[in-house]
């Protein structure tokens, strides 16, 4: 008697006919119009569980938006114009009073110190040696009485909105600004600022008004050159940048208050020498071609470093010496005729330490413009908290600028993944208010930008969820927010800002023009004008000596931000 095979268990048959019925629905579900399923003439609509919600979130569809014509952006650029001139028809009256130098004293030059340092010879470090201390500067400064008659009604895109907690910080910049105008501006940013656009805008208008020069900080080796100087450099540089594509050869976190260094690579010859060289740009505004010294931001030595001004030694950075400054006095004639524009070749014999900074010392405002190419504005967390902080002490700067957002934008997959980010970047600002207590925080959200569907060109699809996520990580770390596409004309404008004539922004539809980050630079100028004019007519109480103190406690973000946040442009 041949053995019977055993029953076979058929009980999954039903079990796979309950998920395939279950994806069709649920696939059913997901692409279904608007206005539902139409099978004749009975109309359905498929409902999924609340509970699935984040797991089968529809993507945000950019609505329609009329097509921007070009005309279109001149006409609400020419009524950004008209409105301001309305609200602040009393600027010009009285708001430019020059004030004799006598009256206001000499500006010395007071190099920070990060931390004093002692050679291993018993002398003074760097930080205090040096060459002979850069001569005191006279400067005539404005005495400036800015009173906006009515500030509603400027236009609303136009306004920063400032928190209740922000405004001691602002309160202190605008006090400080009357005082003496010696106040440090810290503008990071992505590539939107790189070459000092926007960020030389508003640093000539602020020294103009409130008196001061010189170019602010600049990387040792740029990416690409400023506007407002001139660099170069020889021998085996190697720029390292801890945004964009980052050097895997780094070993630590050691990139200082700007993210990248520049040290000499002496793999292939030990002995080379390198040179830095800074110049004025005759081709820009003139107070940027004044400093009264140049001071290298650098980090430890291990071996003694000669340092040499145009061929004449100045200076030996002792092994053992900690990160700090050189101050090195290469005084300019008060006005630089593009022929007589000198340049000031800084070089090192033996190992170079790190260069974390080029800084020509200036005077009054100082307006540093940061830029980070590829960058999302999430690394701060990232550096080397110790190194980083002692620099950031050092400036003690009274306005931080934070403009990202636009390098997250092509990367961001969902309003999930939005949210994530915002919660990121609210954790950086938490650092600066931990470390730079005292100081106003404005964040400023992403342009319009565009890609080509078809066609056309249409707003990139998450833009929006992003815009809001940076908003509301300001607005609830007490920081102020710009909208930046908002003051564009809103999602759907980049398109008449490329073809405008002349563009007013780059054919890769990201990027704007020189002439229109101008633009954005003098409307930005222009906020932050009301925002100081309603402090004088309504801000009447004092500022307090420092913020509240806030809590130590790092934000814990259960899931990273996708690495892709942190590619180039």
């Amino acid at each position: 008697m041949s053995a019977q095979p055993p029953p076979s268990d058929e009980r999954w048959r039903g079990a796979l006919a309950l998920s395939v019925v279950g994806c069709v629905v649920t696939c059913l579900a997901v692409w279904q119009p608007e206005s539902g399923w139409n099978m004749g003439d009975v109309a359905f609509k498929i409902s999924l569980p609340s509970s699935w919600a984040t797991l089968l979130e529809k993507e945000e569809v950019t609505p329609v938006i009329p097509r921007w014509k070009p005309e279109d952006v001149s006409e609400l650029l020419a009524r950004y114009d008209e409105e301001w001139s309305a609200a602040s028809a009393d600027l010009e009256a009285g708001s430019a009073a020059e004030v004799a130098p006598d009256s206001i004293g000499t500006v010395p030059v007071s190099p920070p110190v990060l931390d004093s340092a002692v050679s291993s010879q018993g002398k003074p470090g760097p930080e205090s040696l040096s060459a002979p201390s850069p001569a005191p500067a006279r400067r005539t400064r404005r005495a400036v009485d800015l009173t906006i008659p009515d500030p509603a009604s400027l236009p609303p895109a136009l306004r920063i909105t400032i928190p209740e907690s922000a405004r001691p910080g602002f309160q202190r910049l605008f006090a400080q600004l009357d005082l003496d105008g010696e106040i440090n501006v810290l503008h990071y940013g992505d590539s939107q600022i790189e070459g000092d656009r926007i960020s030389g805008v508003l640093r000539n208008a602020w020294q103009k008004r409130w008196g001061g020069y010189g170019p602010g900080l600049q990387p040792a080796v740029p990416l690409v050159q400023s506007f407002a100087l001139r660099q170069g450099h020889t021998g085996p540089w190697k720029r390292h940048t801890r945004y964009g594509r980052r050097d895997t050869t780094d070993v630590d976190e050691r990139y200082g208050l700007l993210a990248c260094y520049a040290a000499l690579d002496l793999d292939d010859s030990e002995d080379a020498a390198g040179c830095l060289t800074v110049a004025p740009e005759p081709r820009n505004h003139k107070q940027f071609s004044r400093w009264d010294g140049i001071r290298l931001w650098h980090d430890s030595l291990h071996s003694d470093c000669i340092v040499r001004l145009n061929d004449l030694p100045v200076d030996t950075l002792v092994a053992g010496t900690g990160p700090g400054t050189l101050v090195l006095s290469t005084p300019w004639p008060d006005t630089l005729e593009p022929a007589a524009s000198e340049e000031a070749r800084i070089c090192f014999e033996g190992p170079a330490p790190r260069i974390f900074a080029v800084e020509p010392v200036g005077a009054g405002v100082q307006w540093h413009g940061v830029s980070m190419r590829g960058s999302s504005g999430t690394l701060f967390r990232k550096l080397d908290r110790s190194l980083l902080l002692s620099q950031w002490d050092a400036l003690d700067p009274e306005l931080v600028i934070l403009q990202y957002g636009g390098n997250m934008v092509p990367h961001c997959k969902d309003s999930l993944t939005a949210e994530r980010y915002g919660g990121w970047f609210a954790s950086q600002i938490r650092l600066f208010h931990r470390v730079l207590p005292n100081a106003a925080i404005l964040v400023i959200g992403p342009s319009d930008m565009a890609e080509k569907t078809g066609v056309d060109w249409t707003s990139y699809r998450m833009l929006d969820p992003v815009r809001k996520a940076l908003r509301e990580a300001a607005l609830n770390e007490g920081a102020a927010y710009w909208d930046l596409l908002e003051v564009m004309g809103g999602l759907g404008s980049m398109p008449a800002w490329v073809e405008s004539d002349p563009p007013l922004a780059g054919p890769d539809h990201v990027h704007f023009t020189p002439l229109g980050a101008k633009r954005v630079g003098t409307l930005l100028d222009r906020s932050f004008l009301a925002c100081y004019g309603e402090w004088k007519r309504n801000w009447a109480a004092p500022a307090p000596s420092a913020l509240p103190n806030r809590s130590p406690d790092p934000v814990t973000v259960s899931v990273a931000v996708p690495t892709a946040i942190e590619l180039h442009d």
